[in-house]
Parts: C-alpha cells; structure tokens; sequence
C-alpha cells in the first residue's frame, strides 16, 4: 500500500465533498465523520457490504489510528482487485489532536 494523504489534504476533500470516504470504524467512535461523500462500514462489516464500497473513483479510507485502514485496504486490495484505495496518515485521531 502506497496511497496516503495527510490530514491537511483530507480536511481539505472531506469539507469539499469531492471524494468518497470510507470509515470502518465502531458507530460508538468519535469524532463521527458524517456527510453525503461518507460510507460507514465497520470493519467487521465488510465481507458481506463489498458491493457498497465504489470501485470507480478513489476512495480515502480511515479509521481511529490508521491501522485497522491499512488492514481493511490490504485486505480489500489482494482478495477484491481493489486499486482505488487512499489511506488516511495517522487517522481520526491525529485529527483530534491537532484540534485539542
């Protein structure tokens, strides 16, 4: 997995709309990234929602700490052909730590 975008460039997407974001965090985690662009799927959730997740635009992927995104786009990447997969650098997190 090579793709990564800093917090900056996601901010900057995620406030804009023009990408789609894949959140595979607990619906209980926060801060709760919501909006039209916004998929919510747990990670536990994906083997049986694969056909929700877009395959013809980039998508950025995130979670609380970026190691669950990492596993989810190596996983969605070697058993499902995906190759349109971002990852957030650091996730959620970094985010609220940046805003604390």
């Amino acid at each position: 997995m090579d793709k990564e975008i800093t917090l900056s460039q996601f901010i900057s997407i995620y406030e804009s709309g023009y990408m789609q974001i894949l959140d595979v965090r607990e619906v209980w985690e926060t801060p709760m990234i919501r909006g039209e662009n916004v998929i919510n799927i747990p990670m536990n959730h994906l083997p049986e929602s694969i056909d929700m997740i877009p395959r013809n635009e980039d998508l950025i992927v995130i979670c609380q700490h970026a190691i669950r995104s990492k596993r989810v786009i190596e996983y969605l990447q070697s058993q499902h052909g995906f190759d349109n997969l971002i990852n957030l650098q650091g996730g959620v997190s970094t985010y609220i730590s940046e805003t604390a």
